[in-house]
């Protein structure tokens, strides 16, 4: 066996992924591994993976063809595959690709390096999809996070139980990390130079602790010094009481931001998909939501083509994109996942409707995004900057507290961090252009 321990490691699917393989690189630098930029360097090739559509674990699944090469020309390489693909499929995974040499679930990142170990000494595949129901993890901050924000999960699991929805199975129930550990994990985020936290879970407005409830988790946070922003996703509706919205009200640094899925806007695919909420319940919290914050955003999940989801129960969708109106959504065509309860429902809608459903909902957001963005021209925001614009043209990527991507033209005075006043001038797509009225904050980069 090679005593060389450097890994290449491949992230794929939600924010949450990011932050375990954070937790991952962790648990193997304190083993003595050392991380490379590309797999053509590596002793072992590991993907942390996502289950959530057909699609993620299609791509994996091609990758580990792909990284079979690297084992034909260095038969010592060993090609690992994490996270939920792993935890969903199991022993099952190797059967069906027998490149794969680990198999590591989502409660098992703590055994990883001792299980490297043993597939490098005795030449066999190992598996790990234990779960605990008691265990989260801790990541170290990140020196470059992507757009400024430091992503912590305080939360792993969920339980719900969506018909459509692997995460039950792959991520477990839902256990809250303690208060004290978020916020250590946030004061070491400010300590060294960060002034931006999202805060991730499943169901993150869930996050249940006998220390405190969310609301006083996220007000705590707001009040970290140093700290200027705090996001937050994603959230459910039945898990949003007046509390959690007070919190947001209250704390200038807390995004007035919401991602609430809606999913479909018929009562009757709601009740098929086991959402536990009418259509007459979500928008009662979005009232109260815009009631109490002027200048929320709201965005969501929506899926067309659901298992019975007629013609009415599709028009009742449309009509609630045009009520509530939507900054952004996320739309997809249904696809059965494997062993989830709605993979035993008939998926009875064909093809090419879900294709024509999906094309609509497509249509109208466009339209109705169009419409609301047109109203912004002419406005004052205040505009946090992310980086540069990676398409080179001349401009800073900024966005607002309430979740806004604005574009700011370069300025030698100018750097990541700082915080302007602009005026919107126009927009393309969902991202706004604007040109500078004055500098409100310079980031000084220097950590505590």
């Amino acid at each position: 066996m090679s005593d060389q321990r450097r890994v290449y490691i491949e992230t794929y699917g939600c924010q949450m992924n990011l932050y375990d393989s954070r937790a991952i690189r962790d648990n193997l630098s304190a083993a003595g591994w050392s991380e490379v930029e590309s797999p053509d360097q590596a002793d072992v090739l590991l993907m942390n993976t996502c289950a959530i559509r057909d699609g993620a674990e299609t791509r994996v699944l091609g990758r580990i063809g792909e990284f079979q090469r690297y084992k034909y020309e260095r038969p010592e390489v060993k090609i690992g595959v994490l996270g939920c693909m792993a935890q969903r499929l199991g022993e099952e995974l190797h059967a069906r690709k027998r490149a794969v040499d680990l198999v590591v679930g989502t409660d098992s990142y703590g055994q990883l390096a001792e299980l490297i170990d043993a597939a490098r000494d005795s030449g066999q595949p190992q598996f790990d999809v234990q779960t605990d129901d008691s265990l989260t993890y801790v990541a170290r901050p990140e020196t470059s996070p992507l757009n400024n924000s430091h992503f912590i999960s305080i939360t792993q699991g969920c339980d719900y139980r969506c018909t459509f929805c692997v995460v039950p199975s792959t991520r477990g129930v839902l256990r809250a990390k303690a208060p004290s550990i978020i916020l250590g994990e946030v004061e070491q985020i400010v300590a060294a130079g960060g002034v931006e936290v999202t805060l991730l879970g499943q169901n993150v407005t869930a996050y249940r602790h006998p220390e405190a409830s969310f609301a006083e988790l996220i007000s705590s946070v707001a009040g970290v010094k140093g700290l200027r922003r705090v996001r937050f996703l994603t959230s459910h509706p039945t898990d949003f009481p007046e509390a959690t919205l007070l919190a947001v009200a209250e704390h200038e640094e807390i995004s007035p931001w919401l991602h609430m899925p809606v999913q479909s806007g018929s009562d009757r695919v709601l009740r098929r998909m086991k959402r536990g909420y009418r259509m007459a319940e979500y928008m009662a919290v979005v009232e109260r939501a815009r009631q109490l914050l002027p200048d929320l955003t709201l965005s969501t999940d929506l899926i067309v083509g659901f298992c019975g989801e007629t013609g009415a129960d599709f028009q009742q969708t449309l009509d609630a994109m045009r009520e509530l109106r939507f900054d952004s959504a996320f739309m997809f065509k249904y696809s059965e996942r494997p062993d989830t309860p709605a993979s035993r429902l008939d998926d009875d809608v064909a093809g090419q409707i879900k294709d024509e459903r999906l094309q609509q909902v497509i249509s109208l957001q466009d339209e109705l995004w169009t419409q609301r963005a047109a109203g912004c021209i002419g406005e004052e925001w205040k505009v946090a900057l992310e980086g540069e614009d990676i398409k080179g043209r001349g401009y800073f990527k900024g966005r607002t507290l309430n979740n806004r991507k604005v574009l700011v033209p370069k300025r030698a005075d100018l750097s990541v961090g700082d915080e302007l006043l602009v005026r919107v001038t126009g927009c393309a797509g969902t991202t706004f252009r604007s040109e500078l009225r004055s500098v409100l904050w310079k980031y000084d980069h220097v950590a505590a």
